[in-house]
């Protein structure tokens, strides 16, 4: 019944109440099928009966099958190089609680690091009342192995096959699922907010370095079974600069943190207007260039529908979404450059948290199998 009951869930998520019949036609289950695995969610208490209006007023009111987006919760943790953001949510990924901390990539070892997000957690459970919670999603910075339970690499953090998935469940007490961190936050902006209904969805985030991550048809798209894209390693320029993954002038090696941070003359923790600053310096000019470079090479390879921005590329000013939009149809197929949209994400600081928890949601509960 497992499947069935992810896809009555599913369809509860994505369209909200439904009757017995329209949940059967969506479903294509049958009457004595749909009945069997609506009373099982009623009673586990995931979903509820209640009436809905109808356009005659002759006969009994009909019912609709909701689901209860409290009944459970799940937590989101994103764990960033230097930056740590957790969010408890209910099953439509509301954060209801949220935490976050620095740490130093440096003189902090990972498992120092696991440590102190599972000790958030705990306190952030406390302060929110002890929901039930059904499990933690994890959204790693670099790609994880096939059935999502280590990090493969990880160039700004230096994290190599590291078995993290172990690692919180041995702090937390929860099951945990990981996923690469870009390809989290598509998943979030597809099954919750802007990227909903669409086909093919590009999430590109900067912070430390620029990931992106691609959804299709609703399922993240995991080359090698790994999870990532890496638009950032993209080569620009045979001549560049050293990038950290070992070669010469890839993307990130002009658009990331610390290279816009000088250009504005700051050190430390970067704010959140550093691309406003940007934009009053000579840098902006290229950045937007090369920026535009890299997205229709990726356009042109992926063939997205949407591509969303995030992190400080979220954060940037209305003059770079002009820029994109003036600059980067033309540099496509013809037959993208009318469909295309480029937005700003819907959760902004928050994306790796709701995405972690958006792939917990995935794992955990949308996927029908009984907690």
């Amino acid at each position: 019944m497992g499947n069935h009951r992810g896809d009555i869930l599913c369809i509860l998520r994505d369209e909200g109440p439904q009757s017995r019949a329209s949940l059967a036609r969506r479903s294509k289950l049958s009457a004595t099928t749909l009945t069997h695995v609506t009373a099982a969610l009623l009673q586990d208490g995931v979903v509820l009966e209640s009436e809905i209006s109808e356009t005659s007023s002759i006969g009994r009111p009909g019912q609709a099958i909701k689901l209860i987006p409290e009944a459970f919760h799940v937590a989101g943790i994103h764990l960033g190089a230097g930056l740590v953001q957790i969010a408890i949510t209910d099953l439509t990924a509301t954060a209801k609680a949220t935490a976050s901390f620095d740490y130093s990539v440096r003189d902090t070892p990972p498992d120092e690091v696991v440590a102190r997000a599972a000790q958030a957690l705990a306190r952030l459970l406390d302060e929110a009342g002890q929901p039930r919670l059904l499990g933690v999603g994890v959204a790693v910075p670099g790609p994880v192995n096939a059935d999502q339970r280590s990090i493969l690499t990880s160039i700004n953090t230096g994290w190599r096959n590291l078995p993290l998935a172990d690692a919180f469940e041995a702090k937390t007490g929860l099951p945990v699922v990981l996923e690469h961190n870009v390809s989290a936050m598509a998943l979030a902006e597809v099954r919750y907010g802007i990227g909903r209904r669409v086909p093919a969805v590009l999430y590109v985030y900067l912070r430390t370095g620029l990931g992106a991550g691609l959804v299709v048809d609703g399922q993240p798209f995991r080359p090698g079974g790994h999870g990532a894209v890496e638009l950032g390693h993209i080569q620009i320029s045979h001549h560049g600069p050293l990038c950290s993954c070992g070669n010469h002038g890839c993307l990130e090696s002009y658009v990331n943190e610390s290279v816009l941070m000088r250009a504005v003359g700051l050190e430390g923790h970067a704010p959140n207007d550093l691309m406003q600053r940007l934009e009053a310096t000579k840098t902006w000019g290229p950045t937007l260039n090369r920026l535009t470079d890299s997205l229709a090479i990726a356009v042109n390879l992926l063939t997205p529908d949407l591509i969303i921005l995030g992190g400080h590329l979220g954060e940037a000013p209305d003059s770079l979404f002009t820029h994109l939009l003036k600059n980067l149809p033309p540099r496509v197929m013809p037959h993208m450059r009318d469909l295309l949209r480029i937005e700003r994400t819907d959760f902004g600081p928050l994306s790796g948290a709701i995405g972690g928890a958006a792939v917990a949601l995935d794992h955990f509960f949308y996927s029908g199998i009984r907690q």
